[in-house]
C-alpha cells in the first residue's frame, strides 16, 4: 500500500495545471499533442483528449513549448515555408552550381522573403518568446 501511496503522491507532483476556455483548472500531465489535440493524463489516472482550443490561450503555448513545437504565430510559419521554398530551388540545382557562394547568396533572398513577409505584421511579434521564435527560423534558412 505504501508504494500505491508513493506513486499517486509522485504521479501528482508532476502534475500541472491547464485551464480551460471556460476557466475550470485541471489538474494532469501533459501526455501527448498531434498539433490539433492535447491528451492530458489527470491525477486520478484517466486520460482527458480535447482540442489544443479548448485550452486558453497561455496553456496552448504551454503545450506547444513543452514539446518543442513552434509558438510563431500562422503567418510568421507560412513565411517561413515560402522563404524555405527558395532554399529548395537551390539544392535542386546541378552539383557544380550548388557553390558556397551560391548558397550564402540564395540564404540570404530566402532570409529577405521572411523578412518581407514578416515585416507588415511587426507589431504582432514584440512577445519576447515568438521573436527568438523567428530569429530560430531565420537562423535556419541562413545557416541550415
Amino acid at each position: 500500500m505504501l508504494w500505491v501511496g508513493c506513486l499517486t503522491i509522485g504521479a501528482s507532483l508532476q502534475a500541472d495545471l491547464w485551464t480551460n476556455q471556460a476557466g475550470r483548472v485541471i489538474e494532469a500531465r501533459l501526455l501527448e499533442f498531434d498539433g490539433t489535440w492535447v491528451t492530458l493524463a489527470r491525477t486520478n489516472g484517466s486520460r482527458l483528449r480535447l482540442p489544443l482550443t479548448a485550452l486558453r490561450p497561455a496553456d496552448q503555448r504551454r503545450v506547444k513549448l513543452q514539446l518543442g513545437e513552434s509558438i510563431a504565430p500562422p503567418f510568421v510559419l507560412a513565411a517561413y515555408r515560402e522563404a524555405r521554398t527558395v532554399l529548395d530551388q537551390f539544392y535542386k540545382l546541378p552539383a557544380q552550381q550548388r557553390t558556397e557562394d551560391a548558397r550564402t547568396k540564395t540564404g540570404r533572398m530566402a532570409g529577405a522573403v521572411f523578412d518581407g513577409r514578416l515585416k507588415p505584421r511587426q507589431d504582432e511579434l514584440k512577445d519576447p518568446q515568438v521573436q527568438k521564435e523567428v530569429q530560430r527560423l531565420r537562423n535556419i534558412l541562413l545557416n541550415p
